[in-house]
């Protein structure tokens, strides 16, 4: 069966969630508002087939990739391993080696029990943080005492700041301001994920992707901005936070006040991936995590040719121990 993959647009919405949101993964790449950030312009596309939904993503300068598949209900997930080869099959007959990228629970389980020949490898620069609310609510203890004081000092400069909620009339502001950020970061990634673009989806459809956001004026002037939503139930994440470099302390600030105003009823904050930006995962560190979300790169056999797992995926007879799809039986 060859898949027949579409482009992300808002009127997928209501086909991916009935997929995704089932198996409630705490991975925050897994939701619909992030693949829509992210996947303009062809870079994520979808395809349903078999009762499973395909993801598969080609972003400019990096190899084509899937992420695992999605099955539509506990009896397509009892038939795991049929998604895997589906997927399988499509890569290899591209000509590439099969490869899956942030596979994480419940996911990565599913493929250990129904497909045990493909490997599995951490990837540390693609692991979510994930915090505890009240911690970065209340900004309590030794540890943290570093943003209490940078949140202190810019309330004792700047007494009359204000927090708002994000709304559409605050898009052009919040594009004024990630434009002069862009200027002081040189990160190669910004330019390849077309991270503009994404900030631009996220601000002109607040509503229809269910994010919420907010904002700090200091002296009439927007400073800082922050997008998020609620994933789960336990579970709030961040997908962008921005803020001018000549006031210290708004980092800290307008995550604190967003984490108030959105997260007091939820159990953990989760930050997203640090990429293997050193400076964002010090960032990311100072913060203190409660834990990680553990993602993986899994990959057919290496030496398994197209051929015998193209068979093999088909057939499921005289199965070679390196064959891709070699059936766990």
């Amino acid at each position: 069966m060859q898949l027949q993959f579409h482009d992300i647009s808002l009127s997928s919405k209501a086909l991916v969630e009935k997929y995704l949101k089932p198996w409630q993964s705490e991975n925050a790449e897994f939701g619909f508002a992030h693949i829509y950030m992210w996947g303009g312009d062809g870079k994520i596309q979808y395809a349903e087939a078999d009762g499973f939904l395909f993801l598969k993503l080609h972003f400019p300068g990096e190899t084509m990739f899937f992420w695992p598949p999605f099955p539509k209900d506990e009896a397509a997930k009892a038939r795991y391993r049929e998604g895997m080869q589906l997927a399988c099959q499509y890569m290899e007959e591209v000509g590439m080696r099969p490869l899956f990228k942030s596979v994480a629970e419940p996911f990565t389980s599913w493929i250990q029990e129904q497909c045990p020949e493909m490997v599995l490898e951490e990837r540390r620069e693609n692991f979510d943080y994930v915090y505890e609310a009240e911690s970065l609510i209340t900004l309590k203890g030794k540890k943290l005492h570093g943003k209490r004081n940078h949140i202190n000092k810019i309330r004792a400069e700047h007494p009359d700041f204000q927090y708002e909620e994000l709304t559409a009339a605050h898009y052009e502001q919040c594009m004024a301001l990630y434009d002069d950020w862009r200027l002081d970061h040189k990160e190669p990634t910004i330019t390849q994920y077309d991270e503009r673009s994404s900030v631009e989806r996220a601000l002109l459809n607040l509503d229809e992707l269910g994010l919420t956001g907010g904002v700090i004026y200091i002296d009439g002037v927007l400073k800082a901005f922050t997008v998020g939503e609620r994933i789960l139930p336990w579970m709030h994440q961040i997908h962008i936070e921005k803020a001018a470099k000549d006031i210290d302390g708004l980092y800290p600030l307008i995550n604190q006040q967003y984490a108030a105003a959105h997260c007091a009823d939820v159990q953990f904050i989760n930050r997203e991936e640090d990429m293997g930006l050193e400076g964002l995962r010090k960032a990311k560190q100072s913060y203190r995590p409660a834990r990680m979300v553990i993602k993986y790169d899994v990959l057919a056999p290496v030496e398994a040719s197209a051929k015998e797992g193209k068979e093999n995926c088909q057939s499921r007879q005289e199965e070679p121990e390196t064959a891709v799809c070699r059936s766990s039986r």
